[in-house]
């Protein structure tokens, strides 16, 4: 990713342990309206997907508590073949069970408006 990018929205502290908490922040989410491609980003990892991170879903544009600063860099990009939620989830156990040099800065999911889904995983530079 070249550019950087703030996105705007509510943060949360959490982890994968307790996964309720991941369509409760989506059902707040989407009581807004958004014509824009949606974030949903993971960030301030504690050590890897099995410590505390910080998850927040939002957009470029909209207003929210927070902001999370998505800076350019490496990045592994993982297409989602469903473009349903159980995608999602199916992508991430196989990210989990992959041997991606994952840098654990910042990976982000991006909801485009067309209906495309992709995942970004920071990794760690070539050497």
């Amino acid at each position: 990713m070249k550019d950087t990018k703030v996105i705007y929205g509510n943060k949360v502290r959490t982890n994968n342990n307790d996964s309720s908490i991941f369509p409760k922040k989506w059902e707040e989410f989407l009581q807004n309206k958004v014509n824009s491609d949606i974030y949903a980003v993971y960030s301030n990892y504690e050590s890897d997907f099995t410590g505390d991170f910080d998850f927040m879903i939002g957009t470029e544009e909209m207003a929210g508590e927070d902001s999370i600063t998505i800076d350019s860099g490496e990045y592994y990009v993982w297409e989602v073949e469903s473009k349903d939620l159980n995608g999602v989830g199916m992508a991430w156990k196989e990210i989990w069970e992959s041997d991606l040099p994952r840098a654990y800065k910042t990976d982000f999911e991006i909801y485009k408006t067309n209906g495309s889904i992709a995942i970004y995983l920071s990794v760690l530079p070539k050497s």
